[in-house]
C-alpha cells in the first residue's frame, strides 16, 4: 500500500486484533515481492486498488494476485 492513512488505519486494526502482520515495501520488483509474499502464506493481503507512476496507474490488486497466485 502507499503511504496513506489508510496504510496506518490496517497496521493499528492488525495490532489492535493481536494478528501478525508484515508491512512489505512497495518497490521491489514485482517477482521479488510475489517470493516475499509467498513465503509467509499470508491468510489475507490488504492492498489499495491502485497506484499512480509518473503518468501510469497501476493496478495493485491485479498485480497482487496475478502474481501471488501464479508464480
Amino acid at each position: 500500500m502507499p503511504n496513506t492513512p489508510e496504510a496506518i488505519t490496517s497496521m493499528l486494526a492488525c495490532a489492535r486484533l493481536g494478528v501478525i502482520h508484515s508491512v512489505v515495501f512497495g518497490g521491489f520488483a514485482a517477482n521479488e515481492l510475489a517470493v516475499r509474499i509467498n513465503d509467509c502464506q499470508p491468510k489475507l493481503i490488504i492492498a489499495a486498488s491502485c497506484g499512480i507512476d509518473g503518468s501510469k496507474i497501476l493496478d495493485y490488486k491485479e498485480l497482487v494476485f496475478f502474481f501471488v497466485f501464479k508464480v
